[in-house]
């Protein structure tokens, strides 16, 4: 069984019978789901822009992801109240982690308050839609309302730079655990990887995320700390689950990567 530590609330994931048509299909245990942004559901994959297929082209990426999100994406209501809607439809499969912007004032003013009542079992933030900075006050504030609940943050990083600033942040605050996605500023981490031991990479990042980038994860960190995740509907779930079958990993990492290293820092929320 595999449990899906990156997906958004669009497209295949959108309702509870396609989310239960996808995790029968593809024999998923869990889903950690979070909003697709401002709420829409009706997501296509983005058309293939021609750019290495690197990691760390996902940061160049990252400047039109923004431009998107600002100029063209529509507010169609509260994603995390949708996303809890679905987690109470199906308990079983979809566990929710909280979109928040720390720039948004109502998501801080109302942070505590969704942490305890939505009850999500992680943080999802991402500065391609949202442009806070990893050494803002916000940020800042962010992580000390969450601290006592010991929630992980998964984050979408925008530049190298970002990830030069997380990795010192993580560094200094090791009891935070962070899931970085797309593998994103791997090469910047693996510099001081010693004091990283907080720090997680998940799989998914369509054809950008190679099996080449995922084995210099697990030989530079560990595969204890390498998650696998979709990033449904943006990327397609039976491609990403391939791209960890056809790196003829042993089934013991196989198993760590595909779920239980998300179940263990799951367990200690």
């Amino acid at each position: 069984m595999i449990i899906d530590a990156h997906a958004h609330a669009g497209g295949e994931y959108s309702t509870p019978e396609s989310l239960l048509e996808m995790s029968k299909k593809y024999g998923i245990e869990k889903i950690l789901l979070c909003t697709s942004p401002k709420n829409s559901l009706n997501l296509k994959k983005p058309p293939n822009i021609p750019f290495m297929n690197t990691p760390n082209s996902i940061f160049t990426l990252n400047k039109m992801l923004r431009f998107s999100y600002n100029s063209f994406i529509k507010d169609k209501g509260d994603g995390n109240r949708y996303v809890c809607e679905l987690r109470d439809k199906l308990p079983e499969l979809v566990i929710p982690f909280l979109w928040v912007n720390p720039l948004d004032p109502k998501h801080m003013e109302n942070l505590k308050e969704n942490v305890l009542n939505l009850k999500p079992k992680g943080i999802k933030l991402h500065q391609a839609w949202n442009a806070f900075k990893i050494d803002g006050s916000e940020f800042g504030r962010l992580i000390e309302t969450c601290r006592p609940y010991r929630l992980p943050f998964f984050i979408h990083l925008y530049s190298k730079g970002d990830a030069r600033k997380l990795s010192q942040f993580a560094s200094a605050n090791q009891d935070v655990v962070f899931i970085v996605a797309h593998l994103l500023g791997l090469d910047i981490f693996k510099q001081c990887r010693e004091n990283l031991a907080n720090i997680h990479f998940d799989t998914s990042g369509s054809d950008r995320v190679r099996g080449v980038d995922i084995l210099e994860a697990i030989k530079l960190f560990g595969f204890d700390h390498v998650i696998f995740g979709s990033d449904t509907p943006y990327a397609s779930l039976e491609d990403q689950i391939t791209k960890i079958n056809k790196l003829n990993l042993s089934e013991d990492v196989e198993e760590h990567i595909f779920r239980l290293n998300i179940m263990k820092i799951l367990s200690k929320t």
